[in-house]
């Protein structure tokens, strides 16, 4: 696991933004080097509220941020709480619209040494074939992309 995300992230609950963003039945992830596990982890874009920043404010800022998209927050969808020491996170999952840009990887201005590897528009075909632990567990709790833009509480994982 990467050192300076543990020294930026661990031992504090952590609040993480995150957005669905789909167009033409694909969605908007970003490759990441695992934290946890071999292989790439996929992930909606998103990152931490700052101090005295909405949700929304945040999540507009993290996609311009990893995607150089602007998009309109929509709805909540969900609320995941991850646990696994010393992390702990609690995310929440807003429906997000692109308004403008064209999709490019950014950068998270957190890290000296990157973490994101690639931005991508991925099938849920694409999505359900990769191995569990290189996704989001969003992404398992759901059997079609149509159930995953639907309102879904909370989990737990």
């Amino acid at each position: 696991m990467s050192t300076e995300v543990l020294e930026k992230f661990g031992g504090y609950v952590r609040v993480r933004v995150c957005g669905i963003a789909v167009e033409d039945d694909r969605i908007l992830l970003i490759r990441h080097k695992a934290l946890f596990e071999d292989g790439p982890f996929w992930a909606p874009p998103g990152g931490s509220l700052e101090f005295g920043e909405s949700i929304p404010q945040a999540l507009v800022r993290e996609f311009n941020e990893e995607t150089q998209l602007q998009v309109r927050v929509g709805e909540l969808l969900y609320v995941n709480e991850f646990i696994r020491s010393p992390l702990h996170t609690l995310e929440v999952f807003f429906r997000v619209f692109i308004e403008s840009g064209q999709l490019q990887l950014g950068h998270d201005p957190e890290f000296q040494q990157q973490i994101m590897e690639e931005a991508a528009w991925l099938s849920w075909e694409e999505l359900q074939a990769l191995p569990d632990v290189q996704v989001h567990s969003v992404f398992r709790k759901y059997t079609q992309l149509s159930d995953l833009l639907q309102p879904g509480g909370y989990g737990l994982q």
